[in-house]
């Protein structure tokens, strides 16, 4: 049995899991341009159905945009290894020849006559999350095809559900299960209805075991994340944002814009809380966040760019535009950075990878 490709599923399912409570919903088999195939859900590309590990729907788009999918590529790998740009290059691929799929819209003409129009109805994106980074090849691969790469590395609340997948073997599955293909489908569904709180499949791929361990490593630590949000740093760096709670609605009451201070300078965990509010304070909030650091070195090189921060007065500034759910309602909110916490974190992760190697 490949454990490698069934945590990658269960981390997937982790990762849609807080992708819904951004606001999105897992496009599932019978969804426009879907099918069921021989591992699960399939997309129509131009040339080709692709077999797509998973996939999210956000259905309020800005306006002149069609509604957006993303494409969800999710992998668990051991500590410090890090994803590789053959993986990029296959979401490249991938993307590619979905994103240029049009489908065939009928309509009738003035005249009565039936009219066939080819049309775009979807704008794809695609999305790689990492436990444990990624190679300087596959960064800027990536950054160069606008593929969003989120890497969970440094993320102190989502540590425990890491060190949980890594620490599946194969005594937590049912010992009848010999596929790794169709234990990860199973497992996967399994673990979107244990988190939805959906009615559960009738074949269990765990052992007695295995639930036990599921319950209390993987799916507790990930309950136990309130807050979800999606930010981009400088406008253009994606950012996945936790916390253990939702971000307080009175803060953004009157403002969308709020000033935050960067927690990590004195360790491996990074951290934005709000600028003028103490820990004790009921609108007080910590979203946990981590950034390869070759995106960050990018980002330190654009500062003072007047094109990277359009419409932003001061000449250097670091900002995030953060996107989710605050008090049930969407909102977009703007948080202000210290501008001197990229150089920081680039010092403080240069050192924590320094200290790694030499124990390696």
């Amino acid at each position: 049995m490949v454990l490698v490709a069934i945590k990658g599923a269960i981390l997937e399912e982790l990762v849609l899991h807080l992708l819904k409570l951004v606001g999105y919903s897992p496009l599932i088999v019978g969804d426009e341009g879907t099918q069921g195939g021989h591992s699960g859900l399939e997309l129509e590309g131009r040339g080709e159905w692709h077999q797509i590990d998973a996939a999210a729907l956000l259905d309020h788009s800005p306006a002149f945009m069609y509604p957006l999918r993303l494409l969800v590529e999710a992998k668990c790998y051991a500590e410090h290894r890090r994803i590789g740009i053959d993986v990029v290059r296959n979401a490249v691929g991938v993307l590619k020849d979905i994103s240029e799929n049009y489908f065939n819209v009928k309509s009738l003409s003035a005249v009565g006559s039936t009219l066939h129009i080819k049309t775009q109805r979807y704008n794809y994106q695609s999305a790689i999350f990492s436990t444990s980074g990624y190679s300087r090849g596959a960064t800027q691969y990536a950054v160069a095809h606008q593929i969003f790469l989120i890497q969970y590395e440094r993320v102190a609340l989502f540590k425990p559900a890491v060190e949980g997948l890594r620490d599946l073997t194969e005594e937590h599955f049912d010992p009848k299960s010999r596929s790794a293909k169709e234990v990860g489908q199973k497992a996967r569904m399994y673990v979107r209805a244990l988190l939805a709180r959906d009615t559960l499949p009738s074949e269990i791929p765990f052992s007695v075991a295995g639930l036990n361990y599921l319950n209390s490593r993987l799916i507790e630590p990930i309950r136990g994340i309130k807050g979800s949000y999606f930010g981009m740093l400088q406008g253009k760096w994606p950012m996945h944002l936790l916390s253990p709670k939702p971000l307080p609605q009175n803060l953004f009451a009157t403002t969308d814009v709020l000033k935050c201070r960067v927690y990590g300078r004195e360790s491996t965990s990074w951290s934005f809380v709000p600028l003028n509010l103490s820990s004790n304070d009921e609108n007080w909030f910590r979203l946990e966040f981590d950034l390869p650091e070759e995106i960050a070195e990018l980002v330190k090189a654009a500062e003072g760019d007047k094109a990277t921060i359009a419409n932003v007065k001061m000449s250097h500034f670091s900002f995030i535009s953060v996107s989710g759910l605050i008090g049930g309602i969407r909102r977009q909110v703007r948080l202000e950075l210290d501008e001197e916490w990229i150089g920081a974190y680039l010092q403080r992760v240069s050192v924590a990878d320094a200290a790694t190697s030499s124990r390696d």
